[in-house]
């Protein structure tokens, strides 16, 4: 819960105390004082930085500094501002509240709840003291939620895939022999299909800075015909998380298993790493890298390994983030008789999420791949050299908190140097879900 004063607002009145015998030009504090009061909270923070040099150390001019560096989020700047006010006056309250909050939006909510318990415990009037209880009310309850987030999620969707055959999104899996009679008819086959999905979210925070993560996704896909393409997917990760100051660090390992017409197809296991840097309010940057362990229980030679890095750059606002990636797949064979279906891949791409208001939200997304194969295919005699186009878009309407629908149009264009493997294909699906 956030709290109930969206702005972390401090009365001027509140100054009252402060004072000190320190020649400062009172011109200059009535302008940040009044810049303050008309909530034009980046020059108030402008107005502070051209003053710091001679003012700094004074505890009027710090707590005004304070509080500008913490309406501009820049909670480090805040919390030594306010620490130079305690050195002075060590029970200055207001000082003591404003430390609580800015705690509070580190999200050190322990340290922002001893900070206000403290300040409890002081002579206050009546008017302030309800003010504490109730930013400490919020604190505590963010503190609570913070220890474990459990969210399931249960989806069904209907929808129409143009080229059930041509495989999962992601092209890996290989159906084994090659007919001697062969024709585009025969290899693209339209179909309707049903889709059953289960979704796992937990959270636990460890400390201000650690937390363990688990996620689980299990879903079932029939076909209306082509029964030989019902496939049932699972996945399940665990993963930790560090965050210090702009950096975030995320380890985890994963388990996958793939199965296809009721039989187990295929089974991964491998591990995966991230780091997030936020470069300012709005862009952030991230390099991921992993390895798995591809094995494909029908067909030992389809084996593999699967090394991949990436780069991702993102752009948010109020209503709208774009992000762009870029990123290149190594994914050799296990045994040399497998080695023309080994291949290397590089990508490029983009998305684009945005919220018309609470209930919709829009979304597009395109990828390109370059596929290059290790080895000649042992029946044409010929290296495969492939290129792999996805466009994506989406609507969410959410009903409510735990109710929403969703609609997905996607579209995938391979174009292979050979024509066997190349296809077009366009799914389509509307589904709902539930939130628990």
């Amino acid at each position: 819960m956030q709290l109930l004063l969206q702005r972390a607002f401090i009365p001027v009145v509140l100054l009252l105390g402060l004072h000190t015998n320190t020649a400062l030009a009172s011109t200059s504090l009535t302008q940040l004082k009044s810049a303050l009061e008309q909530g034009q909270f980046e020059q108030a923070y402008a107005l502070a930085q051209s003053q710091f040099e001679d003012a700094a150390g004074d505890p009027e001019f710090d707590f005004l500094y304070a509080r500008a560096a913490l309406e501009t989020n820049r909670f480090n700047e805040a919390v030594f501002a306010l620490e130079r006010v305690l050195a002075a006056k060590p029970n200055h309250q207001p000082s003591l509240f404003l430390l609580g909050l800015t705690y509070n939006k580190q999200k050190n909510y322990p340290q922002a709840a001893s900070t206000l318990n403290n300040l409890l415990a002081t002579p206050l009037s009546d008017e302030f003291r309800q003010r504490v209880e109730r930013a400490l009310h919020a604190i505590e309850e963010n503190l609570a939620s913070l220890k474990q987030q459990l969210k399931h999620r249960v989806s069904l969707a209907l929808g129409h895939d143009s080229n059930v055959n041509s495989g999962t999104t992601d092209d890996r899996i290989v159906i084994g022999g090659l007919p001697l009679f062969i024709d585009d008819t025969s290899r693209e086959t339209s179909d309707g299909f049903a889709r059953a999905s289960y979704r796992f979210d937990g959270r636990w925070q460890q400390t201000q800075h650690q937390a363990w993560r688990a996620n689980i996704q299990l879903s079932n896909q029939v076909h209306q015909d082509s029964d030989e393409f019902d496939r049932t997917q699972l996945s399940a990760n665990i993963s930790y998380i560090r965050e210090l100051d702009a950096l975030q660090l995320h380890l985890g390992t994963q388990l996958g298993v793939m199965s296809l017409d009721s039989g187990t197809y295929q089974q991964d296991a491998g591990v995966f790493g991230a780091l997030r840097y936020t470069i300012s309010a709005h862009w952030s940057a991230a390099f991921n890298l992993s390895a798995f362990n591809l094995n494909n229980v029908r067909d030992s030679v389809l084996d593999s390994r699967l090394y991949t890095s990436g780069l991702a750059l993102s752009r948010t606002s109020r209503n709208w983030l774009v992000r762009f990636t870029a990123g290149y797949t190594w994914q050799p064979a296990q045994e040399p008789a497998g080695e023309h279906y080994a291949r290397d891949y590089s990508h490029l791409g983009a998305a684009l999420i945005y919220r018309l208001n609470d209930a919709h939200r829009l979304s597009a997304r395109i990828q390109y791949r370059d596929i290059t194969h290790r080895a000649a295919h042992p029946f044409f005699l010929q290296v495969r050299d492939e290129t792999l186009h996805i466009a994506q878009l989406g609507w969410l309407y959410q009903i409510s908190p735990a109710w929403g629908v969703e609609t997905k149009l996607a579209y995938y264009d391979k174009d292979s140097s050979l024509q066997l493997y190349s296809y077009d294909r366009t799914e389509w699906s509307l589904g709902v879900h539930y939130d628990f």
